[in-house]
Parts: C-alpha cells; sequence; structure tokens
C-alpha cells in the first residue's frame, strides 16, 4: 500500500511541474535577420515564468540548463558546435521575465554564407523536462567585394578585405579580416552605411588599419577604421565643409578633406529633419 501512494505522489508531482513548465515561454529573436561572414551572431533570448512559483535554470556536470539547435538550410544534419558554452544561473521569480543576448559565434564556427535555422531548449529544474523556443532564421552573407589588402600582421598572412552587403533594406560597408592560407574569415565588422553618391576612400596606414570614407546620407559622411583583428576601432560623423571630398594621407597620417565633423545639437536646439537627413 505504501508504494502505491509513493507512486501516485510522484504522479501528482509529475504532473503539476509539468502543469508549470507547460507556463514557460521561450521566444528567440536575432538582433537582425542578416549577418555579414565572420560577424559576432547575436540572438535575444527572452524567458516568461508565467507560473506563480520561482525557478531556478542551473548547470549540472555535463548538463547546462541551456542549449541551441542548429542547421544550415540545403545541408543535412545539425551544425556541430566548436566549443562547450556555460551559462550563468538564471533565476524567475514568478510572472517575471528575462532577456539577454547570446552571441552564437563563441560556439559555433558560422564562417560560410547561407541561411540558418536555430531553436533554443531550456532544460527544466527537474534535469529532465525541456522547452523549446520558437525557430529562429537568420542568414549569413559575404556581400559583394569592393577592396582587398593583403598585408601581414602577428605572423598571419591576412586580407582585409571592405564589402557592400544589403542589411535591413539598407546598402552597408563591412571590413573582414581574412586568413590567406585557410581562407576562413576570422572576424568581421559594421563600418558605416553607405549611399552611392561617391566611391568609398579605402587607405591602409603605416599599422596596416583600413581607414574607409564614405557618403552615409544626402547631408552626411562616415570616416571608419577597422583594426587588423577585424574589428572597427574608431567611426565619426562629418559634414560638407567645402572644396572636394577626400581621404588622404599626410605625414601626421590619414584624415578627411573637404569635410568638418558633425556635432550633435543639444537636446530641444535640433530641427525636425526629414528621416532620410539624419544621421544613421
Amino acid at each position: 500500500m505504501k508504494n502505491i501512494y509513493q507512486t501516485i505522489l510522484t504522479v501528482i508531482c509529475a504532473l503539476l511541474c509539468s502543469q508549470a513548465f507547460a507556463q514557460i515561454e521561450v521566444q528567440l529573436q536575432p538582433v537582425r535577420k542578416d549577418f555579414v561572414v565572420g560577424e559576432n551572431v547575436v540572438m535575444r533570448l527572452t524567458v516568461v515564468n508565467q507560473t506563480d512559483a520561482s525557478i531556478t535554470f542551473k548547470n549540472s556536470p555535463g548538463r547546462p540548463w541551456l542549449n541551441f539547435t542548429m542547421t544550415k538550410r540545403s545541408e543535412q544534419g545539425e551544425v556541430a558546435p566548436i566549443a562547450a558554452a556555460r551559462y550563468p544561473d538564471l533565476v524567475l521569480t514568478p510572472g517575471s521575465t528575462r532577456s539577454f543576448e547570446i552571441n552564437l559565434k563563441t560556439t559555433y564556427r558560422l564562417n560560410t554564407a547561407g541561411g540558418y535555422t536555430v531553436i533554443a531548449t531550456l532544460r527544466m529544474p527537474d534535469g529532465h523536462s525541456t522547452y523549446s523556443s520558437n525557430r529562429c532564421l537568420f542568414t549569413m552573407t559575404n556581400g559583394s567585394k569592393m577592396r582587398d589588402f593583403n598585408i601581414q600582421a602577428r605572423g598571419e598572412r591576412l586580407t582585409l578585405s571592405l564589402r557592400l552587403a544589403r542589411i535591413n533594406d539598407k546598402e552597408c560597408l563591412f571590413g573582414q579580416a581574412i586568413n590567406r592560407d585557410t581562407k576562413q574569415v576570422l572576424s568581421a565588422c559594421f563600418l558605416a552605411e553607405y549611399r552611392n553618391f561617391m566611391q568609398p576612400r579605402v587607405l591602409l596606414d603605416s599599422a596596416q588599419n583600413l581607414h574607409v570614407l564614405c557618403q552615409s546620407s544626402p547631408d552626411f559622411f562616415t570616416y571608419a577604421v577597422m583594426n587588423t583583428h577585424g574589428n572597427r576601432s574608431s567611426a565619426k560623423l562629418y559634414k560638407r565643409g567645402g572644396g572636394v571630398v577626400d581621404l588622404i594621407s599626410t605625414g601626421k597620417g590619414i584624415m578627411p578633406v573637404g569635410l568638418i565633423p558633425y556635432v550633435a545639437p543639444k537636446p530641444g536646439e535640433e530641427k525636425i529633419r526629414k528621416a532620410s537627413e539624419r544621421p544613421f
């Protein structure tokens, strides 16, 4: 008889846990739908606790509380992770919502163009039950090549490549750092929005940093610099100042000419502008 009562109690507890977990909502969204190969691929994970109890998600040996399943469209099988990710414990009080961003590049080698699908799965505190998010779609692209520079840095033969890609319905310039021997994209970064009013001006400085000047809107120009690691080290907005707009190399380094730095107006001083005239 005692065993029967224990069995009934176990079933009731399992049903209660299942009911609680059914009130956990998991949402996954990319910060944008298109990424350039080599960029950080950032997802925003939102977890909603619709129960009346606190829930603590913890890692156990060899079993993280959060996992991702990724596939590449047109290819069979899952995309294998390159590293095991461990996430901090997550505590959700009753009725609470938590959102945070996760960079998939740290655990997956996303170095080929194509369409991808990813699903986040939470392992519940009972150690067995799971709950999965929506299917999240994103695309990796190489864009089109505009200019390449072959350099050597840190004992590697690299190519610093300026790329043009359409992101969120806008033409954008990106930089990539590519290993010339393995052809692997090591890193990439956004440099500027781009309007085809003038060809981008592109130069390398003595430290082999990539300097790019382009027109980002009818009124604004962007001057951005990418270092040899493939990271954007600076980006500044300019307005036309008179004369020919260009990027030149001088004894003091590389600098834009024909432009003046844009100074953002103080609150309340800015005149209403058309959307196309606003800096990005």
